[in-house]
């Protein structure tokens, strides 16, 4: 095993792991001719890019024009200590391509970070063995000349390796269709290999190039007692599933991948009820996102529930079997503090994102929050397909399931929300404009309002990562047929409401002036009102509504909480590189103002709590309106995995803060932003110097990656804030295993900082505990808050001299008395208000 270096302890806890060497011969056999054609190839195999391989014609085939594309075996690895190994597989032509190229195996692949077959499909070194079309066949930089005029539609690979007088050796023969050898090469590897088998088309090498030759392989048998065999790894057909529980309503969605139009496309989900599995459903699999949704009303959210979800296939021999997926359906914890897990921004190089598991493992989160960008283009280390729609479409698959290979475990028994952001469909910024088409040709521009993928695959993107769930407020879909998510979910008498700060949002298009990028402001506006007309939007008219009657909802809630993409503040004065200082980036939430205002005051009617993510670096932000504080508090948690760094660095430019926090930490306090808002930022994440650092968690620690932590205390109505390195061992903390400033608690009522003008008399309610008071301006009309107070008085602020209305109820029990023509006081303590509801 290789030698433990500083992050030995993940390879305790990998549970794909590539270890515990067995001396039992392992022989398996791959003929794909019991398959439909498809581009699944089977729960044994892996491919990247999924949608370049398929099982076409009862063989595996390779369809595509990028480099490295491979097809590793999950099951069966190489793990020698001096046994012996041999591997057979046929393969031939099936396009020459543009340029020769290379085919054949890697052995004994292994990512250096980890023992974890999921870094080595990814990030895995071994040893190259194959043919290239240029004349040669090779292991490694050992090559041997084929005989002129070699027919490359069909040959075979025979490599075999096991120890001699000399070491160990690794021999590889190349035979014909008459099995007429070839060519043979020899190699002594300076270690025995160890590691995952990956078929491999088009070898990335210094002189290799896109648009290679491509081909197809067949019978391939593994065979010898230095395989081992790890039935645990395989994965599918049923990829995970995501669920959540609210209102006794379950919503689960499984994942399945793009099987054979021709193989069953109907699940079950059953339930274990008294010893004995009773089916709760039975749903047809959705033919463009490959995943099914199961509804079940009238859970009984008070016990823990067993759950599977079979999936029987028959293959064309007629041979049945039925997988299984199983879990738990947790009861919902209303007696207890609720633990957030808060995550955002998957970039693959910290893939599998191991220290992030391994920690939410031990932290046991109640819920997980996947706020955005679960992932990006650049995932999987091959480029995207914008078209055509269907190979748009398995491209996104195919860098999902990578998020639900590395948290799908977790999701088994944990209920999850799950929000797409901008990269999510394929663009690095979006301005959604209400589900608006970007004009064509425009598909690299990040400063133009509307969608440039296809409605068809963004409504993928909507079904793969929300269709699980609650119903949406409003369902209707928007510009072009597109699906909407935004809803709300009740779960530990925690309220939140989930919404898309991104699809109705306005785009810089609609008022930029200047010169160069027009999401960039590069120095201050003489004119602020230039970019700030009231028409401009940023979660829209409908979710505004939806917010305005979400918050006036308490029924069996004690907090509300609002989950967004990103943070509604512009926190980051350098963007991409360490020095590139940038005034205004209007993708942040800080823009549009007007819009981004009125969100703001919606939610602090209720003491809403935000969490968000988006921005690669964690703060925790009080927020503005009229004046410094005024408003509600924002998480904005830190990325699982950094690609597009930023800083917040105010204090080296020479910006002014005010009113640091006690903590004294630099770039904290009071700052205005380039949008106008007044934004007191009391702790920031900053990265520190990454440059060099070839260890990818080490270099993911270092850009500040790691794990947002929310604990709700719904007995105290505190609000704590955690912000975990992305290598920290929650177990054995030190003084900087959290982001500086982290941890941060604060009171539920702490989200409207508001001053008073005056005070109403002192509530004093005669009742069960903690009723649900509303303030509202008589004069006005308008709601001034509502919250569920804790105990029996509670004393309320207000903000003018007008009269005002006090409402005071149970909304389980139906009941409310109100208060009419409340004058309010300049002092508290000045009168009472005695309420019986005895």
């Amino acid at each position: 095993m290789k030698k433990c270096n500083n992050i030995c302890w993940l390879f305790a806890i990998s549970l794909l792991t590539i270890s515990a060497c067995q001396n039992e011969s392992s022989t398996v056999e791959y003929d794909f001719n019991s398959l439909n054609d498809r581009i699944w190839i089977g729960e044994d195999f892996w491919t990247v890019p999924l949608e370049d391989w398929s099982v076409a014609n009862g063989r595996l085939e390779f369809n595509g024009a990028g480099q490295q594309n491979t097809c590793s075996i999950l099951p069966y690895l190489i793990c020698n200590n001096g046994k012996i190994f041999t591997i057979t597989v046929d393969m031939g032509l099936i396009e020459m391509g543009d340029i020769d190229g290379s085919s054949g195996l890697i052995i004994g692949s292994l990512a250096s970070e980890e023992y974890d077959i999921r870094a080595a499909v990814y990030f895995g070194t071994g040893i190259n063995i194959g043919i290239s079309t240029s004349g040669y066949a090779f292991i490694d930089q050992n090559l041997q000349r084929l005989p002129e005029g070699f027919d490359f539609n069909y040959l075979r690979l025979e490599i075999r390796g096991e120890k001699d007088s000399k070491g160990y050796v690794i021999n590889l023969n190349v035979l014909d269709s008459s099995e007429v050898s070839l060519a043979k090469v020899s190699y002594r590897p300076e270690k025995e290999p160890s590691g995952i088998i990956q078929i491999v088309d088009n070898f990335r090498n210094a002189g290799s190039k896109n648009n290679g030759p491509e081909f197809w392989f067949d019978n391939l048998s593994l065979e010898g007692n230095g395989l081992i065999h790890k039935p645990e790894n395989r994965v599918g057909p049923i990829l995970w599933a995501m669920h959540t529980l609210s209102g006794n309503i379950l919503k689960i969605t499984a994942q399945m991948p793009p099987v054979a139009s021709q193989d069953n496309q109907v699940l079950e989900l059953e339930v274990r009820n008294e010893n004995k599995w009773e089916r709760a459903g039975r749903e047809k699999m959705d033919p463009d996102s490959r995943s099914v949704t199961f509804r079940v009303e009238k859970w009984n959210s008070t016990l823990d529930h067993q759950y599977r979800i079979l999936y029987p296939l028959t293959d064309i021999h007629g041979n049945k079997e039925t997988f299984e997926y199983s879990g738990t359906i947790k009861k919902d914890p209303v007696n207890r503090q609720l633990k957030m897990a808060a995550m955002t921004c998957q970039y693959h190089t910290g893939f599998p994102y191991s220290p992030v598991v391994k920690n939410l493992k031990l932290k046991e989160p109640d819920i997980l929050y996947f706020s955005g960008d679960q992932i990006y283009e650049q995932n999987g280390g091959y480029p995207i397909k914008r078209e055509p729609e269907e190979m748009a479409i398995l491209n996104y698959l195919g860098k999902w399931y990578m998020f639900g290979w590395a948290f799908g475990d977790l999701m088994r028994d944990i209920p999850a929300i799950c929000t797409p952001d901008d990269h999510d469909v394929f663009q690095g910024n979006l301005w959604g404009g209400g589900g608006i088409a970007r004009p064509s040709g425009t598909a690299n521009s990040d400063d133009l309002m509307g969608f440039t993928q296809t409605v068809k695959m963004v409504n993928v993107v909507n079904t793969t990562q929300c269709s699980h769930l609650p119903d949406p407020y409003d369902p209707e879909h928007i510009e072009q047929g597109m699906k909407v998510w935004y809803t709300s979910l009740n779960y530990g008498r925690i309220s939140f409401a989930i919404v898309s700060d991104r699809v109705f949002k306005s785009g810089p298009d609609l008022v930029a002036t200047w010169e160069g990028r027009k999401d960039h402001i590069t120095e201050p506006l003489k004119d602020l009102s230039v970019i700030d007309r009231p028409d401009l939007e940023l979660l829209g008219k409908r979710q505004e509504i939806f917010l305005e009657n979400w918050i006036r909802d308490w029924e069996d809630v004690d907090l509300k909480v609002l989950l967004s993409q990103t943070l509604f503040a512009n926190v980051a004065t350098h963007h991409g590189q360490y020095d590139a200082y940038l005034y205004g980036d209007m993708d942040s939430g800080g823009w549009p103002k007007s819009a981004r205002d009125r969100a703001v005051e919606i939610i602090r009617k209720a003491f809403v709590f935000h969490i968000c993510g988006d921005q690669h670096v964690p703060s925790i932000v009080q927020y503005g309106i009229e004046d410094f504080r005024d408003a509600g508090w924002a998480f904005c948690t830190p990325a699982i995995a950094v690609g597009y760094s930023r800083w917040f660095r105010p204090d080296e430019i020479s910006i002014p803060a005010r009113n640091r926090p006690e903590h004294g930490f630099a770039n904290t306090g009071e700052y205005t932003d380039a949008f106008g808002n007044k934004n007191y930022v009391y702790s920031i994440g900053n990265p520190v110097d990454f440059a060099g650092i070839r260890n990818r968690y080490e270099m993911q620690h270092n850009k500040t990656a790691g794990l947002g932590f929310v604990i709700f205390d719904k007995e105290k109505r505190d609000i704590t804030m955690e912000s975990w390195h992305f290598m920290s061992d929650v177990l054995k903390p030190f003084e900087m295993s959290q982001h500086p400033g982290w941890p941060k608690t604060i009171s539920q009522f702490d989200n409207y900082g508001r001053e008073p003008l005056g005070w109403l008399p002192a509530l004093k309610i005669s009742g069960d505990p903690d009723p649900v008071v509303e303030i509202i301006n008589q004069t006005t009309g308008e709601l001034e808050y509502i919250s569920r107070i804790k105990g029996n008085e509670f004393i309320p602020k207000v903000f003018s001299n007008d009269k005002f209305i006090v409402k005071v109820g149970y909304p389980e029990k139906k009941l409310v008395k109100e208060f009419p023509d409340i004058i309010p006081d300049t002092a508290t303590g000045g009168s009472e208000l005695i309420i019986d509801f005895n």
